[in-house]
């Protein structure tokens, strides 16, 4: 006795009305918060943007220089007036911060 497989065809997906008229649709984007840096040999430099996709950025604050001036406490007290901000995501900025800023060291201290 022997098996025969028949092959089922496949249904063909049709497109959606979207697909045809060759529309995408991207999810809208949330405006972001990001740290931007000038890295320099003697100092670096920290500062706060915000970004909007689709429309470009926006400074939120200038840059500060470390080790001119204590720029992840001014960071800090900026970060802490900003309401909108939240408590976790002023938490990871500083922890970048501060990881940038251990690595700038790390690299002209010796």
């Amino acid at each position: 006795m022997f098996k025969h497989s028949v092959k089922k065809k496949k249904k063909k997906k049709t497109p959606t009305e979207k697909e045809k008229l060759g529309v995408v649709v991207k999810p809208i984007e949330k405006p972001r918060v990001v740290l931007k840096f000038i890295w320099m040999q003697k100092v670096i430099g920290i500062a706060l943007n915000q970004v909007i996709p689709g429309h470009g950025t926006i400074p939120l604050s200038p840059y500060y220089f470390w080790p001119k001036e204590d720029a992840w406490e001014q960071l800090r007290l900026l970060l802490e007036g900003k309401a909108w901000i939240s408590r976790n995501q002023l938490h990871a900025l500083l922890n970048q911060a501060t990881d940038i800023i251990e690595l700038w060291h790390d690299t002209y201290s010796n």
